[in-house]
């Protein structure tokens, strides 16, 4: 990590460990029934008062991801990736050195990411008020070259069973019936794992759909809720010891 990028996560780290959302939200602005509302609060609360804007920040190959978690920094769930067609993981390579084979998680993870962990208490299956979220410490990661080769694995079982097919099977939930596929779970890996990323079940892969017969909902990587837990422990920001 370069000194840029530690002044920045420092200055981002005082500027927000610690704070509860009731201390930085605009009651008059800010829409607190959007979905991604506690996100782009945070944002907007950064671009007012850090010195750096977000354009410098992505220049620096940052990206922000919030965390929902509990009081003892158990993540709530997993972390997605942006998706596209399943189709196009065919066609790419993990280990290629020609940037149109590489793959489109790959270029995902070529970042230094800030985790910002938004902590939630839960009590009898009901959040605690969002005035009363609190931003924990923050962690900052960069994938090293082991981190990527072993997460390289992952995505190379799903690449193989999306080439030869995702098996579809209609399996009874509840009163009704959804659908299950092969594709690797949660359970069964240790970084990565495809899951829905639609707007809804109706919300279809078309490109994989056209091209190998088979009619999945849109999907995207997902980074694991365990590993999530590993990173916020081990790469937890520690305010100024880190700047040199």
């Amino acid at each position: 990590m370069n000194k840029s990028i530690k002044i920045i996560v420092n200055e981002l780290s005082e500027l927000l460990s610690g704070k509860c959302i009731a201390e930085i939200i605009n009651l008059e602005t800010d829409n607190i029934y959007n979905k991604s509302a506690i996100s782009h609060i945070i944002k907007k609360y950064i671009d007012e008062n850090c010195t750096y804007s977000f354009d410098i920040i992505k220049s620096q190959n940052i990206r922000l991801k919030f965390i929902s978690v509990d009081s003892e920094y158990k993540c709530l769930e997993a972390m997605s990736f942006s998706g596209r067609s399943l189709f196009y993981m065919i066609g790419e390579d993990w280990d290629s050195e020609d940037k149109l084979e590489q793959p489109h998680l790959k270029k995902h993870l070529n970042y230094t990411f800030i985790f910002i962990p938004i902590i939630k208490i839960k009590k009898k299956g009901v959040f605690n008020h969002y005035s009363e979220w609190k931003i924990g410490n923050l962690s900052a990661w960069k994938p090293n070259s082991k981190e990527l080769k072993l997460i390289g694995e992952e995505w190379s079982r799903n690449k193989k069973i999306i080439k030869n097919g995702v098996k579809i099977t209609r399996v009874k939930h509840g009163n009704s019936c959804r659908n299950n596929n092969n594709l690797p779970k949660m359970s069964d890996t240790k970084f990565i794992h495809l899951r829905p990323h639609g707007k809804n079940s109706f919300d279809i892969d078309k490109n994989y759909l056209e091209h190998r017969g088979v009619e999945i909902t849109k999907q995207s990587f997902w980074l694991n809720k365990t590993y999530i837990n590993s990173l916020l422990n081990n790469y937890t920001w520690k305010t100024n010891s880190r700047v040199e």
